[in-house]
C-alpha cells in the first residue's frame, strides 16, 4: 500500500469522526412574567446577591404606537429570586429616583450599576447602584458619580472593576454619539472615541481575544435626524484593548437576509459572553421578516395624502387604508431569530440555532446560576413582552466511540501493569526511591522531559499558540542555558554527597531549619501542582469525551496512586518514557491530519502570519504585558528553579549508575525540548487555522485549554484518538505520580528518617507507601476543588505558582553553593523576604508573572547575604567544604 493511499485512509477516518461535531442547544423556558402585563423594554436589569433585578422601562399602555399611542416610562423595581427550583417575585417598595428607560446597566459585586437613561422630560447623566439586601428583603439605592454628560440608548460592559460605556444620544432625538467612557474607582474618564459612525443601541460585550480582555462593539443604528435617511443600520464590529488603549476593526457581521440591509444588522440584541472566547448574540432588530422600507414608504405616503388633490372623502378613505396597512406592518414585523456565536480569537461567526417564538430586543441578557436570563423586551415595533426567559446551554458531546474507549482502557491497564511488574524489584528504600541506579541515561532523560512536560504543557501550550502567539516558545531555549549550569555546579553535590533528597544538602550546608524550610516549600508547591496537572486534562477530557469531570479526576488519581505505590520510581520513569513517545506521536499525526484537511500548508502559515499568530519577538519594554525580554529572562528563572531545587527532577539525576550518565540524561532532556516544543507550537498554529476555517467545530462556551483534545476526539481516526487521549491521561498521571513519589521521598527521608529514633528499612517502605497514598488523595481532592472553582488560564496560573514557591528555594541553593559567608539565619531571612515580595507583586501590582522570579530570586540572594553579614551565628564546621570555590575554571568542589 503506497503512502498516498495510507494518508487518504487516515483522512477519511478523520472525516468520519468529524461528522459527530458538537453542536449547542439553547433550551428556552418562560419562568416568570413581569408585573406589567404589557411588558417593558429598555429596563435596567442584572444580578446582585443572587437576585435578578428589573427596574424602569417603557411601553405604550393606552393606544398602540401605530395608532399614535404615547410612550410611558416607569420607576418600578422588581426582584426575582429562586427557591427550591421555583422563581418568585419579591415585593419591594423602592422606586427609581425618576421614571427611566434606555440607559445602560452592568452587574457588579457592589450592585446593579444603572447609568443614564431618558424619559419624556429629557436625557439624564445620573448613575446609581441598586443593591439587593437579602436579609431585609429590600432594595437599597446608592448614588454614584454622574456621567460626564447625559446619555441614553447606549450600552455598557465591564472588565473586572472597570465599566465601559459606548455610544448613545445626548438628547432625545439627537444625533447618535460615538463617545467612549470608562468608570473606575468612582471616577469617569473619557477614552478615545469609537471609530466609525456614532450609534444607538449597539451590542456591547467584553471577552478575551486570547491576549487580553477587550470590549467588543457590534452593530447599532447611526441615527442622524438631519440626513435624508435618518437611520443607518450598521453591521460593523470594533474591539477595544484596554492594555494598549487602541481600537481595531474586526470582521463584519454576516448577512442575516434582512431586506434593505447590506449585511447582518443585530442592533439592540441581548448578548452574553460564554466560555473563554465566545460571545452569544440572540437575534437583533434585523430579520428576514423585517419590513423597514415598506413601513417608511407607507408613512411617507400617509403624510403626502393631506398635500394631494384628493377630495375629503377620498383622503379619509386613503388615510384609513394606509393606517390599516401600517398597523399590519407593525404587527407582522418580527426581529431576527438567529442565534449568533462570535469567536473573539479567530474573529469568526457561526450560527448556533434559532430563537423559538418572537425575538425580544432592547433588553439585556444576564448570567445567573449558570443560565442566561432575558426579561421583557420588544418583540415587534411598539409591542413589548412581559416574559422572563431562562435559557439553558446544553452542549451535545460527540460519541467517543467503542474503539477509542477500548484503546484508552487497554493503555491505562498496561500502565498499571508496569507498576505491578516493577513492584517485584522494590526490596529497599534505595530501590523504591532511586531504582538502585538501574535506569539508563536515555530513559532518565525522557523521564525528566516528561516530568517537566506534564499535561499542562501538552494541552495549554498548543492552546497558547492557538489563542496568543509563539513568544512562549523562546522559553524552551532557556533550558539549554540551564543545563551547563546544572551539570557543572549542582549535579556534583547531588551525586557525590550520597543524598536521596536535594534538601539533605541544605542541612549539611546550613542546619536543620533550612532543610525543613526547603522541603516544606517543595511539598506545598507539589500539592498545588498536583491539583493543576490533574484538573486541566480532566476538564479537557470531560469537555470532549463526555466523562464527568470529577469521575475523570478520581480515575486518574486512583490509577496513579496504584502503580506508583506498587512500582516506585522505576515504574514512574518507564511510564514516563511511554508517555513521551505517545504524546509526540499524537502531535505528528495531528499535524498531518490538518495539513491534509486544509490541503495547503503554505495557506496555514500565510493565514497565521497575517493574523499575527506566529509572532516570536516583541521588543517593546513593558512591565505589565508579556514581551520578549521578560518572557526570556523569566522563563530562564522559572526553568532554573525546578532543575536545581525540585526533588521530582533532582531525584532522576540520582537514578542512573554514575554522574556521567546523569549528565547525558540532563543534556538529552534539554536537546529534545527544542524540537518537541516546535511540534507543540506548530500544533497550536495549525489548530488556529483549522478552527478559523471551521468555526462551527468549536464548542461554544468551552475553555481554550480544551481546543487540542477537542480536535483529537473529533477529528483523529478511531483508535488513534483513543491512544492520544490515553496519552493525555498518562501525562497527567505521570505528573501526579512524580509529585506523589517525590513528596513521599521527601517526607520519608527528610522527616521520618531524620527524626525517627527507631528507623528501619521495613518501616520506611511502609511510611513511603502510605505517604504516597495520602498525597495522591490530597492532590486528587485539590483537583476536585479546582473543578468547582475554575481558573481561566491554567498555564499562566501554573507559572505564577512556580514563581511563588520556586524563587525562595532557588535563592537558598544559590546562597548555599556560591556564597561562603551566607549563614542559616541570613538565608531564612532572604527566603522570607522573597516570598513577601512575590505575594506583593502578585496582589498589589500589575507586573506580569514572568518578572516575579527576576525580582524575587535576587531579593532572596542579596537580602540573605546582607542579613548573613549583619547576623553572626555559629558556622557549621563542614560548611566550607560544601561551597563551590577556586574559580569557575577549575570546576572543583570540596566534599
Amino acid at each position: 500500500m503506497n503512502i498516498r493511499l495510507i494518508l487518504l485512509l487516515f483522512f477519511l477516518c478523520g472525516q468520519l469522526t468529524a461528522q459527530t461535531e458538537k453542536k449547542l442547544d439553547f433550551k428556552w423556558d418562560t419562568i416568570a412574567t413581569l408585573n406589567d402585563d404589557l411588558g417593558v423594554n429598555g429596563a435596567f436589569s442584572g444580578i446582585h446577591n443572587d437576585a435578578f433585578i428589573v427596574a424602569g422601562g417603557a411601553n405604550f399602555p393606552n393606544d398602540p404606537v401605530w395608532e399614535g399611542g404615547e410612550k410611558v416610562w416607569y420607576n418600578t423595581i422588581e426582584v426575582l429570586q429562586k427557591s427550591n427550583d421555583r422563581y418568585n417575585w419579591i415585593s419591594v417598595n423602592a422606586k427609581l429616583p425618576r421614571k427611566l428607560a434606555y440607559g445602560a446597566s452592568v452587574s457588579t459585586p457592589d450592585g446593579l450599576l444603572c447609568i443614564g437613561g431618558n424619559n419624556s422630560d429629557g436625557t439624564f447623566s445620573e448613575v446609581f447602584l441598586l443593591k439587593w439586601n437579602p436579609r431585609e428583603k429590600k432594595i437599597e439605592i446608592e448614588k454614584q458619580p454622574d456621567l460626564p454628560e447625559p446619555l441614553a440608548n447606549m450600552q455598557a460592559t465591564n472588565i473586572g472593576d472597570e465599566v465601559f460605556v459606548v455610544g448613545g444620544q445626548e438628547e432625545n432625538g439627537s444625533k447618535a454619539s460615538n463617545k467612549f467612557f470608562s468608570f473606575k474607582n468612582n471616577e469617569w474618564q473619557r477614552l478615545e472615541d469609537l471609530p466609525g459612525p456614532g450609534r444607538i443601541q449597539p451590542v456591547v460585550v467584553s471577552q478575551n481575544n486570547g491576549k487580553a480582555n477587550c470590549v467588543y462593539v457590534f452593530s447599532g443604528t447611526h441615527f442622524n435626524p438631519d440626513a435624508n435617511d435618518p437611520n443607518q443600520f450598521l453591521t460593523d464590529v470594533y474591539e477595544y484593548n484596554p492594555l494598549q488603549k487602541k481600537w481595531r476593526q474586526k470582521a463584519d457581521i454576516p448577512t442575516n437576509t434582512t431586506p434593505g440591509l447590506s449585511g447582518g444588522y443585530i442592533g439592540a440584541a441581548p448578548a452574553v459572553k460564554l466560555g473563554d472566547a465566545h460571545i452569544i448574540i440572540f437575534g437583533g432588530a434585523g430579520g428576514e421578516n423585517q419590513l423597514w422600507n415598506q413601513r417608511l414608504e407607507l408613512q411617507n405616503e400617509l403624510v403626502s395624502v393631506s398635500e394631494s388633490n384628493y377630495s375629503e372623502a377620498e383622503a379619509r378613505h386613503k388615510s384609513d387604508s394606509l393606517k390599516k396597512l401600517i398597523a399590519n406592518n407593525f404587527q407582522n414585523t418580527s426581529f431576527s431569530s438567529t442565534i449568533w456565536a462570535y469567536h473573539a480569537i479567530t474573529d469568526t461567526w457561526s450560527q448556533r440555532g434559532e430563537i423559538p417564538g418572537k425575538s425580544p430586543v432592547v433588553t439585556d441578557a444576564e448570567f445567573w446560576n449558570d443560565e442566561i436570563f432575558i426579561a421583557g423586551g420588544e418583540i415587534s415595533p411598539g409591542v413589548r413582552t412581559p416574559a422572563v426567559h431562562k435559557i439553558s446551554v446544553e452542549p451535545h458531546r460527540a460519541d467517543f466511540g467503542l474503539i477509542n474507549y477500548i484503546t484508552l482502557f487497554v493503555y491505562l491497564a498496561l500502565i498499571v501493569g508496569l507498576g505491578w511488574y516493577f513492584s517485584r524489584r522494590n526490596n529497599s528504600t534505595d530501590d523504591y526511591f532511586l531504582a538502585g541506579g538501574r535506569i539508563p541515561w536515555w530513559a532518565a532523560g525522557l523521564s525528566i522531559y516528561a516530568t517537566m512536560l506534564s499535561a499542562i504543557t501538552y494541552l495549554s501550550q498548543p492552546a497558547l499558540a492557538y489563542s496568543y502567539d509563539w513568544q512562549a516558545y523562546l522559553g524552551y531555549f532557556t533550558i539549554l542555558l540551564t543545563v551547563p549550569i546544572v551539570i557543572t555546579f549542582y549535579l556534583p553535590f547531588f551525586r557525590n554527597l550520597n543524598i536521596t533528597t536535594a534538601y539533605e544538602y541544605l542541612e549539611k550546608r546550613f542546619n536543620i531549619a533550612v532543610r525543613i524550610f526547603g522541603s516544606a516549600s517543595f511539598v506545598l508547591f507539589q500539592v498545588a501542582r498536583m491539583g493543576i496537572v490533574v484538573y486541566l486534562p480532566a476538564l479537557a477530557l470531560s469537555t470532549v469525551v463526555g466523562l464527568d469531570i470529577y469521575t475523570a479526576i478520581i480515575i486518574m488519581g486512583v490509577l496513579a496512586i496504584l502503580y506508583t505505590v506498587l512500582g516506585g520510581i522505576e515504574a514512574v520513569i518507564w511510564t514516563d518514557v511511554i508517555q513521551v513517545i505517545v504524546l509526540i506521536g499524537g502531535l505528528i499525526l495531528g499535524l498531518i491530519y490538518i495539513a491534509i484537511d486544509i490541503g495547503d500548508v503554505g495557506y496555514i502559515f500565510e493565514t497565521a502570519y497575517a493574523d499575527n499568530k506566529m509572532k516570536l519577538f516583541d521588543f517593546r519594554f513593558s512591565w505589565t504585558e508579556v514581551v520578549t525580554w521578560s518572557l526570556f529572562l523569566g522563563s530562564f528563572a522559572l526553568n532554573f528553579a525546578p532543575y536545581t531545587t525540585d526533588q521530582a527532577v533532582v531525584q532522576r539525576y540520582l537514578t542512573t549508575a554514575n554522574e556521567k550518565e546523569s549528565r547525558k540524561s540532563i543534556w538529552l532532556n534539554g536537546i529534545i525540548s527544542i524540537p518537541a516544543g516546535l511540534l507543540i507550537f506548530l500544533m497550536g498554529t495549525f489548530l488556529y487555522v483549522f478552527f478559523k476555517d471551521n468555526p462551527d467545530f468549536i464548542v461554544v462556551g468551552m475553555q481554550n485549554d480544551g481546543i487540542f483534545p477537542l480536535f483529537i476526539a473529533n477529528h483523529l481516526p478511531p483508535g488513534v484518538a483513543g491512544l492520544v487521549i490515553a496519552g493525555i491521561y498518562s501525562a497527567s498521571m505521570s505528573s501526579l505520580d512524580s509529585s506523589m513519589h517525590s513528596v513521599s521521598t521527601v517526607v520519608t527521608v527528610d522527616y521520618y528518617k531524620r527524626f525517627s529514633k527507631n528507623y528501619s528499612e521495613l518501616t520506611a517502605m511502609k511510611v513511603a507507601k502510605w505517604v504516597t497514598i495520602t498525597v495522591g488523595v490530597i492532590g486528587t481532592a485539590v483537583a476536585c476543588l479546582m473543578a468547582a472553582f475554575p481558573i481561566a488560564s491554567l498555564f499562566f496560573f501554573f507559572q505564577e505558582v512556580v514563581g511563588l514557591f520556586g524563587s525562595a528555594l532557588t535563592g537558598i541553593f544559590i546562597l548555599g553553593i556560591f556564597l561562603k559567608r551566607a549563614n542559616w539565619a541570613g538565608t531564612l531571612i532572604g527566603a522570607l523576604l522573597s516570598v513577601i515580595v512575590v505575594v506583593f507583586l502578585k496582589y498589589q501590582t500589575p507586573i506580569n508573572f514572568y518578572i516575579y522570579p527576576l525580582i524575587a530570586i535576587p531579593v532572596c540572594v542579596i537580602g540573605g547575604y546582607l542579613a548573613s553579614l549583619m547576623i553572626k551565628v555559629k558556622r557549621n564546621d563542614n560548611s566550607k567544604n560544601l561551597v563551590y570555590h577556586k574559580g569557575l575554571k577549575d570546576h572543583k568542589f570540596e566534599q
